[in-house]
């Protein structure tokens, strides 16, 4: 897991698990923000960062600190720097040791390697010795001095008459993801469509089962960041609107409840999508006050329609664990926030043809 620690500054433990399910923030330079200038200056840049189809500006300087990314059931690995004779050596050592690591029902743990270009490499794998149910299907590219790994599973139950196996097609897809993967540095925004993740782009103009969860680190405020989710959900795993569930929380947290300050609570429409917000700021264990916001929306059951969830947090911890004052008062926060959210919207694309594997 790449995300930050969910932990969040709060006045009990009760309200600790509830902001486990919120979290995020942005920062600028200063106390400055993000298009709060006067009048008479210049708006400030922006960095722009993509996580699947979606964009969301961030203040100039900002930078992607942890994700975690899901794409066509397969789960992608943090892309790795290496040349074209490590990446080689790295399969090669790979397909040795799986070929001699003996399996007690097959020959060895290595059941088919598939490459399907010079640059790409499929294993389909038992992960133990004594498995027999489930295989591994893991597809790696190098691209340009970078490894990508993308990682599935099939189950090895018999198909229906007349459909292909799990494992041939997982294989299938793996191929596909392979063959649409490109490079990109993470303030490439593209103009096709497709799945934006770290350094990385899947071009398709169909949207697949997405999901994806990244923390970005406000430029000048190192107590905050932002988090975005996003993930399918079904009509039938709905619960109950975000506002009913913190207000059950707050509740029962009794005269607790007295050191978190609600801010703003209500309805709250993010571009096409209709959700709710829950803004507050609380005392963490360190005794010092930071905010934690928070919008999401359930969506429509559909694969472009996801579940969304966007997420700020001033006044968290720093890596060595020691508390952190916000530089950021309540309105300063709240500004932010407005600019933040306001920029989240679905990234435009231009209908392109692409020659399937």
């Amino acid at each position: 897991m790449l995300m930050k620690n969910p932990v969040r500054f709060i006045a009990a433990m009760a309200f600790t698990v509830w902001l486990f399910l919120s979290g995020g923030i942005s920062h600028q330079q200063g106390s400055q923000m993000m298009n709060t200038a006067r009048a008479s200056e210049p708006s400030p840049a922006v960095s722009t960062f993509c996580a699947g189809h979606f964009l969301i500006d961030m203040p100039a300087g900002s930078v992607l600190s942890g994700g975690n990314y899901r794409y066509d059931f397969a789960r992608l690995e943090k892309p790795k720097a290496m040349s074209l004779e490590e990446f080689e050596a790295e399969m090669t050592a790979k397909e040795k040791l799986l070929s001699s690591t003996k399996h007690k029902v097959e020959p060895s743990l290595l059941r088919l390697l598939v490459k399907p270009d010079p640059y790409s490499w499929i294993f389909v794998y038992w992960e133990e010795e004594f498995i027999t149910s489930v295989v591994e299907v893991y597809g790696y590219r190098w691209i340009d001095g970078t490894r990508y790994l993308f990682k599935k599973e099939a189950g090895m139950s018999k198909p229906r008459t007349g459909t292909m196996s799990r494992q041939d097609h997982a294989i299938e897809r793996m191929r596909k993801i392979l063959f649409n993967l490109k490079k990109r540095s993470n303030h490439e925004i593209p103009t096709e469509p497709g799945y934006c993740f770290e350094e990385g782009f899947i071009a398709n103009p169909e949207w697949e089962m997405e999901e994806a969860a990244i923390d970005i680190d406000i430029a000048g405020h190192p107590d905050a960041f932002v988090s975005v989710w996003f993930y399918p959900l079904s009509r039938g795993a709905h619960s109950a609107p975000l506002l009913d569930r913190v207000g059950g929380v707050l509740q029962a947290l009794g005269r607790m409840a007295t050191s978190v300050h609600v801010l703003r609570r209500g309805d709250r429409q993010v571009g096409p999508y209709k959700g709710q917000e829950f803004l507050v700021t609380a005392p963490s264990s360190g005794g010092l006050r930071g905010h934690s916001f928070i919008w999401e929306t359930e969506g429509d059951g559909t694969l472009d329609t996801p579940a969304l969830k966007i997420e700020l947090t001033t006044g968290h911890r720093d890596k060595n664990g020691n508390p952190q004052q916000t530089k950021l008062t309540d309105e300063q926060a709240m500004n932010l926030w407005d600019e933040v959210l306001s920029s989240f919207r679905l990234r435009p694309v231009v209908a392109t043809q692409r020659n399937q594997p």
